[in-house]
């Protein structure tokens, strides 16, 4: 078929794309802010030399989108993506326990602190029937709040002055996410009260404060020109821990005495 111009063929283009049950239109016809699903190739002489499907760059960039991803998940597991395909023990062990040498330390730093508060344990023993469910709790929502956070910065350059609002906002949904968990486990101890409220206060400061850290940390270590998504998750973890133990037993220590 012998080459049409462009002006000739845009008509026809503009009817197949319109014909099209996947396209989505918005505005006027004729304004240039409409989207078009292909694009026209033409050489130099402006004589239509064929179409570009548009969802050969979408794809593309699904792509890209869903491999970022899941690097930052598997950033965050402690284990590089790329090593999936290392089946050296070896070669795994030496990635894979620096992150859980990371744990270890803050698990026995949180056993230290906790012994620090061993006449309150003794006082009522119920306490540390939920010292799993206080921390498990705050690094939970710190992993989250790490890769919300991460999925941010994909998305723009940060800034010091972002930080606050970012903040701001995580400390709400911090305190009504630990206000609800601290609340249902709260429910089950009711037969002492102040081990309840125990609960109550520990997992709702616990959960905001490591809402607060783990979006703080990415921000903080990007601007510090350092990668997030291998410190960030770690330290998250750490920090939940001690934040948590030390409002559960200073909490305890106050309702108790």
């Amino acid at each position: 078929m012998p080459a049409q111009p462009a002006e000739e063929a845009a008509p026809a283009i503009e009817r197949t794309l319109a014909d099209s049950p996947r396209e989505a239109r918005s505005g006027a016809a004729g304004d240039p802010a409409v989207p078009f699903l292909a694009f026209p190739v033409v050489d130099d002489q402006r004589h239509l030399l064929g179409v570009v499907d548009v969802e050969l760059y979408t794809d593309k960039a699904t792509q890209l989108d869903e491999g970022r991803v899941r690097d930052d998940l598997f950033q965050l597991l402690g284990v590089p993506a790329d090593g999936a395909r290392d089946r050296s023990p070896l070669g795994s062990f030496r990635r894979r326990f620096p992150w859980l040498g990371c744990n270890l330390g803050a698990g026995i730093l949180a056993a230290f602190l906790s012994s620090a508060y061993k006449d309150e344990l003794n006082r009522v023993l119920a306490l540390a029937f939920f010292i799993p469910v206080v921390l498990n709790l705050a690094e939970s929502v710190s992993s989250q709040s790490v890769s919300l956070a991460l999925q941010v910065l994909h998305g723009q350059p940060p800034s010091w002055k972002m930080i606050p609002g970012r903040l701001a906002d995580e400390l709400a949904t911090g305190l009504m996410l630990g206000l609800a968990a601290g609340a249902a486990v709260g429910l089950i101890w009711l037969r002492q009260a102040r081990v309840a409220l125990c609960l109550l206060g520990g997992i709702c400061g616990g959960v905001a404060g490591a809402a607060m850290l783990g979006t703080a940390l990415p921000f903080v270590l990007r601007l510090l020109r350092l990668e997030p998504r291998v410190a960030a998750g770690p330290i998250a973890l750490a920090g939940a821990n001690v934040i948590t133990i030390l409002l559960y037993f200073n909490l305890a220590r106050w309702l108790l005495r």
